[in-house]
């Protein structure tokens, strides 16, 4: 590195971006009391910046004319690129706003069949229309993994994983409550249910890879009871299609069973108990929470909010 490079490094680690707005004041109004009322100083801090802007600069910057006060050679030189670089600082420090018509690249979202039919489809919607550019890839999540969000390989997670990790912030896009689906030809269909003929019932359950117990089996432990699980299953539409043709029935969130039973011609039946009800969570890293396709993304993912 040249010595005159090494200087110019030294002198802007000490330069105050102050001095450069008293700056530009000073040449446009090429009048001291007049350049700190416009910037709000008094005369006398005023006339202090343009003591060392004289340093820096090595040039008088003002010097009386005629008329009054007048710009040196080198001060006229200056004001150019003054602006150029107060506008350009000023765009580094004001957070921008896009334009979703401009927006362009891919989001990725990791969630599950239940997130991707209940609350994605209308969010998928709403950018595609808005943002056109914008091209959204959906990924598989595995358990309540989200450590991708933390080596930035996607962008959101959509599920019911209740976790608070501090470099992850979340909003809960949605609460619901349960119900049991059965096929128009179970006889549990035709019948209210009760606690007894829940549990003598054949279930199928949605297994995510969890290894634990959900908040349906966990309110029946705690009860002293349990269902009998004859089918397990990952995937929620996978499990309404079981259902479909055999006297196996399922318990789902009720925003997603109400889906099924229209798609697959499934039954609705109230359960014979309350349990707490699901929450759905929309998760990103805090080092997007200003990035500004994010932000509006996350409004895109406000309207599915219960």
């Amino acid at each position: 590195m040249s010595y005159s490079a090494i200087m110019r490094e030294v002198n802007l680690s000490s330069l105050d971006l102050n001095l450069l707005v008293a700056l530009k004041a000073l040449l446009d109004e090429r009048h001291v009391t007049r350049a700190a009322e416009r910037v709000g100083l008094s005369q006398p801090a005023m006339s202090r910046a343009l003591q060392r802007l004289r340093v820096m600069f090595k040039d008088p910057i003002l010097v009386k004319g005629t008329g009054g006060m007048t710009l040196t050679a080198r001060a006229e030189e200056l004001n150019g690129p003054l602006q150029v670089i107060l506008n350009e600082i000023s765009h580094i420090i004001t957070a921008p706003v896009l334009d979703p018509k401009e927006m362009s690249g891919e989001v990725l979202i990791a969630t599950r069949d239940f997130e991707m039919s209940a609350l994605l489809p209308s969010v998928i919607t709403m950018i595609m229309e808005q943002a056109p550019g914008i091209r959204i890839r959906v990924l598989p999540l595995v358990g309540d993994d989200l450590s991708p969000l933390e080596r930035n390989e996607i962008d959101f997670v959509v599920a019911g994983t209740d976790k608070s990790l501090a470099t992850l912030n979340r909003t809960t896009l949605l609460k619901d409550s349960f119900i049991c689906l059965a096929a128009p030809s179970n006889p549990a269909a035709a019948e209210k249910l009760t606690l007894k003929k829940y549990l003598a019932l054949r279930h199928c359950l949605v297994d995510i890879g969890l290894f634990r117990a959900g908040i349906v089996d966990t309110y029946l432990s705690e009860l002293g009871h349990s269902r009998k699980i004859a089918l397990r299953v990952p995937y929620f539409t996978a499990a309404a299609a079981m259902v479909e043709n055999t006297d196996l029935v399922i318990t789902v969130p009720k925003r997603l069973g109400v889906l099924l039973a229209r798609t697959n011609g499934l039954v609705p039946l109230a359960l014979p108990f309350k349990v707490r009800d699901v929450s759905i969570y929309l998760y990103w890293h805090v080092r997007n929470q200003n990035n500004p396709m994010h932000v509006w993304l996350r409004k895109c993912f406000d309207t599915v909010r219960d």
